[in-house]
């Protein structure tokens, strides 16, 4: 069984060109279609950057951090790019680390790796 569906409509909504929405509004930003491992990516990640600004005393706002296009990510922002393992996996680094919230992205890279090992094989779950 799947957990996507193919919708054929047309999308009456506008495209976003940014992640400055009113959370409180009913229909802003438009659509999109994201997996459930997407989805927990990016809640991992709001939940680590959010901790980790409690824990340090940080006085930048973790919803800011998410929404805000950053090198790290190619000027991306993180609710966008950590949908993907990879960036995913950069951004929990960058915060368990407690590494600067704009952290060089070659030295994450170097931490993190880039490429999958040809070794490396996805999990599979029963």
């Amino acid at each position: 069984m799947s957990d996507a569906a193919d919708f054929e409509f047309d999308n009456p909504l506008p495209t976003p060109t940014g992640w400055e929405l009113d959370p409180l509004e009913e229909n802003s930003g438009g659509i999109i279609t994201v997996q459930r491992v997407s989805l927990v990516r990016i809640v991992c990640v709001a939940a680590e950057a959010g901790a980790r600004m409690q824990r340090e005393g940080l006085s930048d706002d973790p919803v800011s951090w998410m929404i805000s296009p950053l090198e790290l990510f190619g000027g991306l922002a993180p609710i966008e790019a950590c949908l993907e393992r990879l960036p995913c996996s950069k951004a929990i680094l960058v915060h368990g680390l407690g590494l600067a919230l704009d952290a060089d992205p070659a030295s994450i890279d170097r931490l993190v790796g880039n490429k999958r090992s040809a070794k490396h094989r996805e999990p599979v779950h029963a």
